[in-house]
């Protein structure tokens, strides 16, 4: 990457030998290297949707009269769809063959397969090929968390396109990604986006990160030393196991998953009665150390982690092992109990809620029952409606509103006091979570906002809807 950064080179021409190397690699027609796996979503569906038809690639997103649907699996909905609509697509759900029948009407540009969901989905690839094929419609497999392969499986199994994560497995830059598969689209791919003035002209990406993509991939695929790092995931796994083999209320479990995930895991689970902490304490306190440890918190459940060992060293196994094993041996310096106070407020009733965004506003209604400490009821935002769940201590009020969507369920969670006038005031985390992503980090993802709530009154009945709370999904 150091001796491309040095060189001047056309970068059409880069992307040509790059398409080459990575049809030799991988066994594909050809190759492209994008900003990341979300660019590569919008650009496959620019490219599905306009080709390289100057006209209509510069019409992108609007789409009215062109086919503009992309279907995916009902069972293979995912978090990352927003970048597949941002060039002007419909999504569409289906969950039979008969509705994928239905729904090939003529105007469906892409089905988009999610690789890692493959094996347990109702409709996998072998399964929507010959609709795919009777009706000319492109097939992408999302296989970002995936890691490629030499014959590339998806290729094999006749998908059109499969996009893999330059981040993740193969380590090459962190903004790219490889999408390979059929020569006409990957080149489609590449004329919608940088430098060209298409709708991908935003999604850039450099000289210095295509020859970093290409080598990563060459490296991943070819040399001794990956395959030997791949081969040490378990032995690392191992390490961190045997620092809690003999751990009081402690078991462990290696995770794997045939064919649909790259790497194995390694589950903890303990006794609460023995070890009374949940998975967020354990997660900040392990952030807290020095050396900071970072867990997934969204694979967790309150007495239970699980342990990814691809970006760890042998030595940073030993690491987390020793920092997991004090922290069960020592509990109580892990535990953060809060203030047991009894509620001083009863908060019942229909509220006015005035939000102000870093930039905007809106009004929102909160439909809220106290029973003693705790709060259940329904929170109506501009166009949702939420269920509430939370507690009052003291004069302080939490509440956290989760609102069912597909595939990314929204989160509000209030924070405030109660006022003298009655009124409560506070901050709010803003997120979404996709189903398997249910957890702090991306509960919050999207930054914060104020909130002031005035009661309207005290029937909370009022202007209610029935909602439904969002349910964790499988870790993947």
């Amino acid at each position: 990457m150091n001796a491309a950064a040095e060189a001047f080179v056309d970068i059409d021409e880069l992307a040509e030998a790059a398409g080459q190397k990575i049809a030799e690699l991988t066994g594909a027609e050809w190759g492209v290297v994008t900003a990341g796996t979300a660019a590569t979503l919008a650009l496959t569906t620019a490219a599905c949707i306009a080709g390289n038809n100057p006209e209509l690639m510069l019409r992108l997103p609007d789409t009215s009269g062109l086919p503009n649907k992309v279907l995916i699996p009902s069972d293979q909905r995912f978090a990352y769809e927003q970048a597949i609509r941002v060039a002007g697509a419909e999504i569409v759900s289906i969950g039979t063959t008969a509705e994928l029948a239905q729904a090939l009407d003529g105007r469906v540009a892409m089905i988009c397969l999610l690789g890692r969901m493959d094996a347990a989905s109702v409709l996998p690839i072998s399964s929507l090929l010959p609709f795919a094929r009777a009706h000319g419609v492109p097939v992408l497999v999302d296989a970002a968390g995936l890691s490629p392969e030499k014959p590339d499986r998806w290729i094999k199994n006749g998908a059109d396109l499969v996009v893999y994560a330059g981040g993740k497995y193969i380590r090459a830059p962190q903004s790219t990604a490889i999408a390979l598969g059929k020569k006409r689209l990957c080149k489609a791919i590449w004329w919608n986006g940088a430098p060209h003035q298409a709708l991908g002209r935003s999604m850039k990406v450099g000289k210095e990160e295509v020859v970093g993509a290409v080598i990563a991939l060459d490296r991943w695929i070819n040399f001794q030393s990956a395959k030997d790092e791949r081969d040490q995931w378990l032995p690392r796994l191992k390490r961190i196991e045997a620092h809690l083999s003999l751990l009081p209320g402690v078991t462990t479990e290696v995770l794997s998953w045939a064919g649909s995930v790259t790497a194995i895991r390694l589950k903890v689970i303990w006794d609460a009665a023995v070890i009374p902490f949940d998975a967020e304490d354990l997660r900040l306190a392990l952030l807290q150390q020095r050396p900071r440890i970072l867990i997934h918190d969204f694979w967790s459940t309150p007495t239970s982690i699980i342990l990814d060992p691809v970006n760890l060293s042998d030595n940073e196994a030993e690491i987390v092992g020793r920092a997991l094993a004090t922290a069960f041996c020592k509990p109580q310096s892990i535990a953060q109990p809060g203030p047991n106070l009894p509620a001083e407020v009863n908060v019942s009733g229909s509220w006015r809620v005035e939000m102000q965004f870093l930039h905007g506003a809106a009004t929102h209604h909160l439909s809220i029952q106290q029973n003693r400490d705790l709060i259940s009821g329904v929170h109506h935002t501009v166009s949702s409606v939420g269920v509430v769940s939370g507690e009052v201590r003291g004069r302080h009020i939490q509440l956290e509103a989760a609102h069912e969507q597909v595939p990314i369920c929204l989160f509000y969670g209030f924070e405030g006091e109660f006022a003298e006038d009655g009124s409560i005031s506070g901050t709010v985390r803003l997120g979404g979570a996709a189903k398997e992503h249910l957890g702090p980090v991306f509960k919050g993802q999207y930054g914060s906002a104020e909130w002031h709530a005035t009661r309207v009154s005290r029937d909370s009945s009022t202007g209610v809807t029935q909602a439904v709370a969002p349910t964790q999904g499988t870790p993947k």
